[in-house]
């Protein structure tokens, strides 16, 4: 049987695309086109086909309309991919009343002009744009016009007219480049499709890279931030490492976060992934080798299996062997009865393996309705050791008194942990839902043997169990003007540990409650060209700490605090500026809590504070962007911020012997300015981030007497070079010039990293890539600290960061997670 194939020819007008479906299913007979004529009804189809085939007619009539095509022998299917049932439709012109073609329609959020949705005109000007949302800006672009922004109310938005964007020419050649970043309310949002960023690997390699991250993954001027991937919030770093940087559309750095966020949170980043269509298998592997003085390697793989009704099942898995050495040395004095001076070389060796290992399920019902559910389990492979061999001379009012080589050894035996999180996301009317619940169970094993005092050995077993149940309700509500954002958030945790030891210091048993309760609403409202924010969260905390089964109501606090924030920023022609408060509040980790006394070496020990405060932060930054330029100044008030501190330990039963703890200040001030410039020119995309400060602690009512607030400078110079046949070559460097703040001084440090990446395969579904960290040798740690009473120390660190590697992913199929689910009681999570 021979078929011969159809060409069809035919002109459209302000045609709907259902009837134009219809003309084309009627005109040939070789396959049958299957739609929903109501769902594509409110498509206009304005073009002419000449002499084409049949798939290529109903691709050119759909166009750049949301539309998803499936082509199997005999038919055809059409479906609209952005299902709501209201839509924003238009016709864009210019000035002469002639039909603008092509122009790009991003629809965003009133509240924070966060993406929604877009679309793109037809050749009659019309667009048709599926939204949810009853009001949204709308932002039109188009090459030669000016670009406009307008506030519509979803549904006929009639005729808008573009301005022509005039140019003159004078023998030479205009190109133009789109920026990477633009300004949001509350910080930066950065394009990574399409741009150098998406072929640095790993997210966790990209990710100091982006504007305002510094190299050691902080957000300058605003500490750690919180990841979060589609809203689900990141559980550990090795996520990180296991997502490729090209499956990321976007990357939002959120300076002023809102009080939805745990009152702990400084800084977020949330980061978007490729939305992409498509059933079946999907998955992608990747594997990375570095070496320096010690070996790392990883080795990653994760599969999903999509049904067409909206269900997947995935499985990850991720192994790592992790091995480091680092190298110090120190000179420390002690003055207590007698004058004690000790010099040491020290080596630390830490050596682990373990896997991460998660399968789950999720399904997106509806448009409107998704729920998920996922499992993960983690744990050492054999023991993970730590072993640090240390040579120290000790001298007592300048005669020497010892002479030691001494092994310390901790291990970490392998136990399993358990996480699961549940979610659901959904829409009743116009109200918006997001609930998540967790549950995190965890038993650590660890032990040390030491050396000798005198004739006895030196041993402790440390025996710990957490267990956390945690959940988070979030919900948008209609309002006629903004939008309003309010929720709880309840956790519940129990930790116990169980401290032994040989003899040189005491037993310790602890056991720890803390249950938080939290209320929290966030209203964002535009106005022409200014936006406010404003959010208040109300926590509860309360706790019970028993140590060897006697409650100490000191110990065992509760809170009732209130957390405000809010932010105006004004967007003018070029500039953008903004004025924000920020109130945070974080608890000391539960490791800082505990008062069990730890064996370091024979004359270090160190422990925990059981009577530590949690720290407050109150914050006011102005914030000014142009173009590529972004500029910040800061002023940072700390109440109670904790910091390690020594003294020493028994001067009549272990004379000789330091001890490190930890304290609160009665306050802290931080203030300065930072630059980050990001400028593009030809094949060079730069991002430099240039940062002054200065840091007064209040340090003499803890009983310290050397302290300073000199400037600090940060420097960090990332510069891309986008190369030819898929190349891409990137040198990053970083200083920290001599600086003396709170109790330590603290010499130059800095290095330069390099990494040549190439893309293989039709697809660029292969990615291979080489890089050099640390390539002088140069970022080492030393400095002069003053952190204690009587005490001097004197060192200088270098942590293997010296490292050649290699990193190979591949990913096959397009297929991408619909998992919604964010992680409820985080914050106790992390303390833990």
């Amino acid at each position: 049987m021979s078929v011969k194939a159809q060409r069809l020819s035919h002109d459209f007008q302000n045609t709907s695309l259902s009837e134009a479906l219809i003309w084309i299913d009627n005109a040939q007979g070789n396959y049958k086109l299957n739609f929903i004529f109501d769902e594509l009804e409110d498509f206009t189809v304005t073009t002419q086909l000449k002499n084409v085939s049949v798939r290529d007619a109903v691709r050119q009539v759909c166009g750049f309309y949301p539309m998803h095509l499936t082509f199997d022998a005999q038919d055809i299917y059409i479906e609209c991919v952005q299902k709501s049932d209201t839509k924003l439709t238009g016709r864009i012109i210019n000035e002469s009343g002639q039909p603008v073609a092509y122009a790009s329609i991003s629809l965003l959020s009133l509240g924070d002009s966060t993406f929604l949705t877009g679309g793109v005109s037809n050749e009659a000007g019309d667009f048709v744009i599926p939204c949810k949302e009853p009001k949204v800006i709308a932002r039109i672009t188009c090459i030669g016009y000016k670009t406009i922004e307008r506030t519509l109310n979803v549904g006929k938005a009639g005729t808008i007219q573009m301005p022509t964007e005039k140019y003159t020419i004078k023998g030479v050649e205009v190109k133009g480049t789109q920026r990477m970043t633009t300004a949001t309310d509350r910080g930066l949002l950065t394009k990574i499709q399409g741009t150098p960023l998406e072929q640095f690997g790993s997210v966790s390699d990209m990710l100091s890279h982006l504007p305002l991250v510094m190299a050691d993954g902080s957000v300058a001027g605003h500490g750690k931030p919180e990841i979060y991937i589609n809203n689900k919030k990141v559980r550990d770093s090795q996520e990180l490492d296991r997502l490729r940087a090209d499956d990321i559309l976007s990357a939002e750095i959120i300076t002023n976060p809102g009080a939805g966020y745990g009152a702990e949170v400084t800084s977020v980043i949330k980061l978007k992934t490729v939305r992409r269509q498509g059933e079946g298998w999907s998955g992608n592997f990747s594997t990375a080798y570095r070496q320096g003085k010690e070996h790392y390697a990883n080795l990653n793989a994760a599969l999903n299996y999509r049904l067409r009704n909206g269900m997947d099942f995935f499985v990850r898995g991720y192994l790592t062997d992790n091995n480091a050495l680092i190298n110090a040395t120190a000179n420390d004095q002690l003055q207590a009865s007698s004058t004690w001076d000790y010099q040491k070389s020290d080596t630390w060796r830490n050596c682990s393996k373990y896997y991460f290992a998660d399968l789950g399920w999720n399904w997106e019902i509806s448009e409107n309705h998704s729920l998920g559910l996922t499992y993960t389990a983690n744990s050492f492979i054999g023991d993970a050791e730590m072993r640090i061999t240390s040579d120290e001379v000790v001298q007592r009012d300048g005669f020497t008194v010892d002479e030691d080589s001494n092994i310390t050894l901790t291990k970490l035996h392998p136990r399993l942990s358990h996480a699961v999180n549940a979610y659901y996301v959904g829409e009743l009317g116009k109200w918006q839902l997001n609930f998540s619940a967790d549950y995190y169970g965890d038993h650590s094993d660890k032990d040390m043997e030491g050396g000798t005092i005198g004739a006895a050995a030196i041993s402790s077993e440390t025996r710990t169990k957490n267990r956390l149940f945690a959940e988070k309700l979030v919900v948008t509500a209609p309002v006629p003007k903004g939008s309003l954002t309010f929720g709880e958030e309840a956790s519940d945790v129990k930790r116990t540990s169980n401290f032994t030891q040989s003899g040189f210091s005491a037993d310790n048993n602890v056991r720890q409650k803390t249950q938080m309760w939290s209320l929290f609403a966030d209203y964002a409202l535009k106005a022409g060209k200014l936006s406010l924010n404003a959010g208040l969260r109300w926590q509860h905390e309360y706790n019970d700490y028993e140590t060897n089964g006697r409650k100490d109501s000191e110990q065992s606090p509760d809170y009732h605090v209130l957390i405000p924030r809010a932010s105006l920023s004004y967007q003018g022609e070029v500039w953008k500026h903004s004025l924000a408060y920020q109130c945070s509040r974080r608890n000391p980790s539960y490791n800082l809590l505990s008062s069990a006394v730890n064996y370091r070496s024979k004359y270090e020990y160190d422990t925990g504070n059981p009577y530590l405060r949690p720290q407050t932060t109150r914050k006011l930054s102005w914030t000014s962007q142009w173009r590529w330029l972004y500029m910040q100044a800061f002023y940072t008030y700390f109440k109670n911020p904790y910091t390690s501190f020594q003294t020493a330990y028994d001067d009549i039963n272990h004379p000789g012997v330091m001890i490190m703890d930890y304290r609160n200040l009665p306050k802290m001030e931080n203030y300065g300015v930072m630059f980050n410039l990001s400028p593009k020119v030809g094949v060079w995309q730069a991002d430099y981030m240039i940062c002054f400060g200065f840091s007064k602690q209040d340090l003499e009512p803890i009983g310290i007497t050397h302290f300073w607030n000199d400037l600090i400078c940060q420097f960090d110079f990332d510069n891309t070079f986008t190369l030819p046949h898929d190349w891409l070559l990137n040198i990053e460097a970083d200083l920290t010039p001599y600086h003396r703040t709170g109790p330590s001084l603290r010499k130059t440090t800095g290095g330069i990293n390099l990494r040549l990446n190439r893309q293989f395969l039709k697809d660029k579904s292969l990615n291979v890539a080489l890089s050099v960290k640390d390539i002088l040798h140069t970022r080492y740690t030393e400095m002069t600290a003053y952190s204690g009473i009587n005490i001097r120390t004197q060192f200088r660190q270098y942590n293997d960061t010296r490292r050649i590697g290699i990193d190979l992913s591949w990913k096959f199929n397009a297929t991408k997670s619909r998992y919604k689910g964010s992680h409820a009681g985080q914050s106790e999570r992390n303390r833990l």
